[in-house]
């Protein structure tokens, strides 16, 4: 009985360091760092996810190398944004048409107001005239 134990334990010892070690996993892409993605997201013109990579590199890591070129890349590019921003309001802004058509109508008025100003001074100047004929002892 106590040699059938002695087997019993040894081929459990044999058992457990024959076993097979694990298969080997797929050679996996080594995993990106944030400025890596940040960069490719650039690269493609995603200036919102590039801007938002590049600040968490810069939180995630303020003493590397790369963080001051990260942080003004994300300046850069947040400008960048609110530029574009700004430009499509101004592109979708309905104001700009009705002030032209405000400036034109007042044009208009302008280019009435004078000729009827020339029209009131002749009319002043012909009355004035009359004024002088019908005058007692003026001579013309």
């Amino acid at each position: 009985m106590k040699s059938l134990f002695v087997a019993l334990i040894v081929a459990m010892f044999c058992t457990g360091c024959s076993s097979t070690a694990p298969a080997p996993q797929p050679a996996r892409e080594p995993p990106k760092s944030l400025l890596d993605e940040a960069d490719a997201k650039l690269s493609v013109e995603d200036y919102k996810g590039a801007s938002a990579l590049y600040g968490e590199f810069v939180k995630a890591q303020p003493g590397n190398a790369h963080a001051a070129r990260a942080h003004a890349t994300q300046i850069v590019l947040n400008r960048l944004l609110d530029s574009q921003t700004e430009l499509e309001r101004v592109k979708r802004n309905e104001e700009l048409p009705r002030i032209r058509r405000d400036l034109s109508e007042r044009q208009s008025e302008v280019e009435r107001l004078k000729a009827e100003n020339a029209k009131l001074r002749a009319d002043l100047e012909r009355l004035r005239s009359i004024d002088l004929q019908t005058l007692p002892g003026i001579k013309k």
